[in-house]
Parts: structure tokens; sequence; C-alpha cells
């Protein structure tokens, strides 16, 4: 019997025995291939879908049944997520009206409470409440018509008066959700995808919703809408009765809305790896399921009649499983709360029936049923975290904890020592996952997790669960129960603080790609069998592989000049041949662009270091992200223009750079910046430093070969002028249009002399770019010369690659084009 055949054996006995694993796995498997390479259309994958479905009935077997159900499942979730992203498209729907910011008249539900947090306006920071919509009418122009979708509307202020399940007609500017177009930036229209959203607006002013009585909503809405007024209720109740300080983590540990967190507390959870202490996961479900049996057990226990009569555990599982759906409801039903719910209800399902139940097969049934209500939740984050760590508990903690080991251990190791092994399980098994959207991990995470939990799990949140039904019967008693649980909350606060304090505290670092990733849980596979050498030597070699950039930078003897998408602002990587890695500008009129789009960016180039960066003039929209840059890039040399002029927080870059020992100057006109045999980057100075701060920019030309690029920052015609009468080298094939393509810049003179084959315009978007960059003036000029022109808030970042002779380009929305 062939080795082949004894494995096939094998496979065929575990599958019969573990058919829910495969399965899944399967159904992820269809789901992954559908978002990433739907190559196949909807139509012939439900065909092929069909026809495996009556295959399997044709032959009613079991074992054809077995292996039947693995590409059944794979077909099924390839075309369940079709499903979902063609759903935008279809008619009728709401998202396939809106293709851009339109000014709009909605009628529909209010689909939950409305969750009020702080956002960086223009103004300074402002309280600012979002909410969900499910619409039912929108009036485009003179026209109602009656629609389906759900949109996300945001509006200025609190909207405690909104009641969940009212009727609401609101004038709104509603369209598209908004992302930078960069990669490694937050995907948030998928986020919001993955709940059924595909659109969101503005609201101005709260005179524009109104509350509409609808005679016509039945008992069942009302009672639907019920969990979510029991939420809104639960909020506006910690908010007047607790500090401001706690209350943002008691919502959060209550009834699962982070909104009210401060940011820096945000940071400092982050920084401690105890983020997800803030979102309801398994432990709270736990915890709540033990209080409910036990108090169900002790009220059923007090009747002599129910004990005569029935099976007081029993009925104890069956009143648990209603009031855990309950707090689900209340608690917001996202992607941990549901897992941990359907984990729970089959768990108690199965001692109810007095079934055989296996932890693994909870998690894939669990992961089945949430996929099957949205498939894109698939690539959410909280989807990818809270599954992965759950499986790394199951599979690790019964081979560190052998049974019957724990009478003869100390007590200290019996209460400290599992908590302990059980954070660090987690944290392995989740890791690359928190690297591939965090860029971070934390070293204190294992040791915090110790401290916070007890507090916050053990102390406030008990205190917190019992303290919900007391709102609607005795509120006093409430106030004191969470009077007492914020001592708790505070006290994990300190420690959180404490523990962000430290140096080190989190290491930031590159993306791991698929393959890193992949290889990793292969090894945390391997070290599970018992190959524990084996696995030891490919981690070694896998951490070379992954910290290989922060020692050798690679080199490729090509250039890679890419201009990112960060909205009304610029910012240009250039990795240069032999592994020179600048960045030009670094700043936008968006909020923390350094940490949510530049950072990232550099990380999933595999970027760990920068060895030059350049703030071509002190205006906030090239330079505001370059602290968070210089923080976490550590580069030898900062370029300035020099001009004394200071706004937002310039002056603090400059002296953040100087604390970190980075050289800042100011280079010549024409001085080198960086060169070698075919490559150079020169540094040309139009005008001088002058009241005109834009007409100061530092202008980079970069040569490679017979290749160019000219950056001019934000020079004006008369810094262009300067330029052309100096005779210096302004021939470029790519130029990014001077000042955002404004009609103070980019001359036809200026135009003539740089003879650019490709224009990219760093520009963001209309609805907040007053001056609609760019002009259409030169848009104009630009179409009549037939030079393509390409705006970063259309086409997304743009990356252009030479070897010297050829060039082309590529977009985060469009495919490679050559440009010889």
């Amino acid at each position: 019997m062939s080795n082949a055949f004894r494995i096939s054996i094998v496979a065929f006995l575990w599958c019969e025995r573990n058919i829910l694993l495969p399965v899944t796995d399967c159904f992820l498997l269809g789901i992954i291939t559908g978002k990433l390479y739907p190559l196949l259309a909807e139509p012939a994958a439900v065909s092929a879908l069909l026809l495996i479905a009556a295959l399997a009935f044709l032959l009613r077997t079991k074992q054809a049944a077995i292996f039947l159900s693995l590409p059944l499942f794979l077909l099924t979730g390839y075309v369940h997520v079709l499903h979902q992203l063609d759903l935008p498209k279809t008619a009728g729907q709401l998202a396939a009206l809106i293709h851009e910011q339109t000014q709009v008249t909605l009628v529909g539900t209010l689909v939950g409470m409305a969750e009020t947090g702080t956002a960086q306006t223009e103004q300074g920071e402002e309280l600012i409440s979002r909410f969900a919509l499910d619409v039912e009418e929108v009036r485009l122009g003179r026209q109602w018509q009656s629609v389906r979708g759900r949109v996300r509307l945001s509006i200025p202020g609190r909207a405690d008066d909104l009641l969940p399940g009212a009727t609401l007609m609101v004038l709104a500017s509603i369209g598209p959700p908004h992302r930078f177009n960069t990669p490694g930036s937050f995907d948030y229209p998928g986020y919001l995808a993955a709940d059924g959203i595909y659109l969101g607006g503005w609201i101005s002013d709260r005179r524009d919703v109104l509350t509409v009585i609808d005679q016509t909503k039945s008992g069942w809405h009302r009672l639907r809408s019920l969990p979510e007024q029991v939420r809104q209720r639960a909020s506006l109740f910690l908010r007047q009765h607790l500090d401001p300080a706690v209350f943002g983590v008691y919502q959060a540990l209550l009834i699962g809305s982070q909104t009210a967190v401060p940011p820096e507390l945000q940071e400092q959870f982050q920084a401690t790896g105890t983020t997800h202490i803030l979102s309801i996961y398994g432990l709270h479900i736990s915890l709540l399921s033990l209080l409910i049996i036990a108090l169900l057990r002790w009220l059923l226990g007090r009747s002599r009649w129910l004990l005569l009569h029935s099976h007081v555990p029993a009925l104890t599982l069956l009143g648990t499983l209603p009031l855990l759906f309950a707090y689900a409801l209340i608690a917001g039903l996202n992607t941990p709360v549901l897992r941990s719910l359907i984990m729970a209800a089959i768990l108690l399902a199965a001692v109810l029936l007095r079934r055989q139940h296996n932890l693994l097969h909870l998690l894939a049934a669990a992961a089945l049923l949430v996929l099957a209500i949205s498939p894109l939740a698939m690539f959410t984050v909280s989807f990818q975290l809270s599954f992965s760590a759950v499986a790394a508990l199951i599979f690790f903690l019964p081979k560190i904890l052998l049974p019957g080991t724990e009478k003869k251990r100390s007590p200290f190791f019996r209460w400290l020592i599992p908590p302990l092994l059980a954070s660090i399980a987690a944290t392995v098994g989740t890791l690359p996952l928190v690297l591939l959207h965090f860029h971070r991990f934390s070293l204190v995470g294992p040791l915090l997790n110790l401290l916070v939990e007890p507090l916050l799990c053990f102390w406030a949140l008990p205190l917190g669960l019992l303290a919900i039904p007391c709102i609607f019967v005795y509120p006093p008693l409430a106030v004191v129960l969470l009077q007492i649980g914020s001592i708790g909350i505070a006290a994990g606060q300190w420690c959180v603080a404490q523990g962000a304090a430290l140096p080190w505290a989190s290491v930031w670092t590159i993306s791991p790609n698929a393959a890193e990733i992949f290889v990793y849980f292969l090894l945390l596979l391997l070290w599970s069998l018992q190959f524990r050498k084996t696995a030891l030597l490919g981690a070694a070699l896998l951490v070379l592989h992954f910290t290989w950039g922060l020692w050798l930078p690679e080199k490729t003897g090509y250039s890679h000049v890419t201009i990112l998408d960060i909205g009304q602002g610029s910012s240009v990587f250039l990795h240069l041949p032999d592994g020179t890695r600048i960045l030009a500008d670094g700043g936008s009129t968006a909020n923390n662009i350094g940490k949510q789009v530049i950072g990232p960016y550099l990380w999933s180039q595999r970027v760990w270091r920068l060895d030059q960066a350049v703030i071509s003039h002190p205006h906030r929209d090239h330079f505001s992200g370059m602290d968070f840059i210089l923080q976490h890039f550590h580069p030898k040399v900062l370029w300035i223009n020099g001009d004394a002029h200071r706004e937002g927080n310039y002056q603090q870059i400059l002296d953040q750079a100087k604390a970190q020992g980075i050289s800042v100057m100011i280079p010549e006109n024409g001085q080198l910046l960086a060169a070698a045999k075919d490559f150079s980057l020169t540094a040309l100075r139009g005008a001088p430093p002058s009241d005109d701060v834009n007409d100061a920019s530092l202008v980079l030309h970069y040569q490679h070969g017979q290749r160019a690029f000219l950056l001019p920052g934000d020079i004006g015609k008369r810094s262009e002028e300067t330029l052309f009468q100096q005779g210096g080298e302004l021939r470029a094939d790519v130029l990014l249009a001077a000042h955002h393509g404004s009609r103070t810049s980019n001359s036809k003179e200026f135009l003539a002399a740089v003879n650019p084959r490709l224009i990219v315009v760093s520009a963001g978007d209309k609805e907040t770019d007053r001056l609609h960059f760019p002009a259409s003036t030169n848009l104009a000029l630009w179409q009549e010369r037939k030079i393509p022109v390409m705006i970063t808030r259309e086409s997304g970042a743009v990356t252009c690659v030479t070897d010297g002779k050829n060039i082309n380009y590529s977009a985060a929305t469009s495919r490679v084009i050559d440009m010889r």
C-alpha cells in the first residue's frame, strides 16, 4: 500500500469524523476566492453548484456526500460573496443611484442608537454623532423613489433625542464612502460593506432631521427596536452618573460602543496590547452566562413544585439562552459578540441534549454562521483577530496545561500562570494578523493583560452587568454598583498608562506578506505536532526574512517613485536603485495622515527606516504627518527650505528632529541630495524665502539614466520663471503638478521647459477642496497638449518604475501602463 493511499485513507477518516472543519475551511476559501479572484461569473458558479448538489443527491452514499460537500461549500462561499459584492449595483438599491456626493432627502428607519464621539475638524475638536438609516424613500431632484439600502450618517453635536426604530426624514449630502487609495491604508468602504452599508453622508444641521409619525409600523418592528432603545438608555445613564474618564471605558465594556473612549486612552490600550478588553468578546459572554445560570438556579430552586416535576438544570439552561441573546442585541451584535453568542448557544445546547461537544467544532460552526450572515466580515479585523485568538486558546492551552497536574503545583502556579499562558497563547495566535493590520505588537501585553483583565473583566464588568437591569428597576442601586465598578476601571486605566509609558512598550514593524503569514501558522502547527527543532529553525529563518530590510535595504537597480493619495496635500516616496529611501513631503488637510496613511504605506512596502526626509515648505498640507514619520522611521537628514514662516506643529517637528539626533539642513541651489553613477537627486531653489511661502518651496529633480521626475512643491509662476531662467535641468518624464494644479502655477512656459509625458496632481476630494484642484484652465491646457493626467483622488496612489531607459506607471485603481 503506497504512502499516498494511506494518507488518503487517514484524510477520509478524519473528514468523516470532523466534517465541519474542512467544510468551514472550504467555505472560507470560496469567500476569499470570490473577493480577490472572481474569475467565474455568478451564473456559471451557481450552475456548477447545482451540478455538484445533483451529483451528491444521485450517488446517495456517505463517502460521496463527504467529498462532494467540500467543493459544494467552496462554491457556496464563492457565490455568496459575489452576491454580496453585486448587491449595491442591483436595481432598487440606493447605492445604484448615487455615485458621487449628492444632496438628497431620505426617509427611513433609524437602525440603532446614535453614537457620539469627538473628531478633529477645521474648527478644532468637535462632538460628532453617527447613526445608520435603513432608507425606504429618496428624493432626487423633484422626484421621490422607493429604494432599499442602508446609509451611515454623521451630524454635529449629540443626537440623544433620536430614538432607535423611529422613522426619520433627513436632508443630507450622501455618496460612496471615501478612502485613501494608497496601499496599506484602512479600507473604510470595505469595513462598512461588511455591515451592508455602501453609502455615507453628512447632515449639516440638527434642524435637517425630522421625526415622522408612521402609523404603519407593526408591533414586531417596535419589539425589534427595543434592544437598541435599552442600549441607548443605558448609554445615557452611564454618561449622566459617571466621570467622563470612566464613562467611555464602561460604555465599551457593557454595550460595545468605543466612541466615547478618548483617543489618548485608546492609544495607551493599543501600546500595551490590551485593546481587546474594550471589545465585548467571549469572556464577557462567559461571565454573563455564569451570572444568569447562578441566578436562575437559585430562583428556580426556590420552587418545590419545579424541583418535583421538572429538571431544574435543564430549565436553567433553557432560560439562559434567550437572556444571552437579549444582551447580545444590547451589545450591538458585532462579530466578536456574535461569535461568542453562537459558541455559547451551541455549547449550552450540547450540554442540554447530552451530546458530545468539541470546542474546535463550536468555533467552526460560529465562523460558518457569521459568514453566512455577512461573508465580507471575513476581511474585517474583528473577525480575523477574534477567531484566531480563540483558535489559539483551544489549540494550545490543553497542551500547555496538562490535566491532572494542577494539584501538584503551588497556588501561585494554579492562579497566575494559566492566565499568563492564555494571554501568551492568544498573542502568539494573532501576532501576524496584528502586525498586518496595526503594524505593532506589545512586549508588555501578556503581563498587562494579567493585571488589567481582572480589574475590568472580573471587577467592573460583573458589577456593570448587574447594574443594567437596575437602571430600569431601581436606578439608585445601579448608580452604587457602577460607582464601585468605576474603582476597578480607574485602577485598570492607571496600569495601562504606566505600561504605555515604558520604553519599548510596543514595537512598530513592517507588514508581513501572505507567504510569511502562511509559514508562521505552518510553524505553529509543526510545533504542536512535536516537530520542535524544525519549527525553531523555521522560526529563526522567518524572523531573518522578516527583518532583512532592517539590516540590508533592497537594491533592485530600479527607481520607484510613488505619489501617495493623501487627500489635499502632498507626499512622494522615492526608492532609489541603491536602496536609498527618501520621503518628499508628508502632509495633508486630513487628520493623523502620518499614522493613518503615510506610515502604513511605508510599512506595506517593507520600509523599516528612511534615509532622508524633505519638507518643501512650511505649509500644513506638506508637513502635518512628519512628526509621526520622524518618530517611527528615523531618517538621518531632514531637508527644509529655511523659511521663517511657522504654522501648525512645524516648529515642534524641527525640535523633535533635533531631539532625535536628525540633522536639519537647508540645501543650496543645485545641491545633490543623493547621487550614484547613474542617478542623482538635486535640490533647486526658485524664489528665495519671502512673504510668499509657496514660492520658496524646495524643488526636487530626480534623474535616473534617461528618465527624470520633477517635484516642484507649491511654487508659483514667479518661481517657475526663475527656474527656467537659471538654465538648470527641468526636463522630466513625470511632473508632479505645482501647487496641486493651481491656476497660480503651471504656466505654459514652465510646461514647455519640463515637457512631461505624464502629469500627476495630488489633490483631495472636491467636497473638502474649496479651490477644486486642479484648475480647469490647467486641465484644458494639458488636454490640448495631449499629456496624460492622473489625479490622486480619482486614480489613487501613482507609482512610476524605471530602469533608466524604460518607464511605466500604475495607479491603485488601474493597470500598469508602459510609457515607452
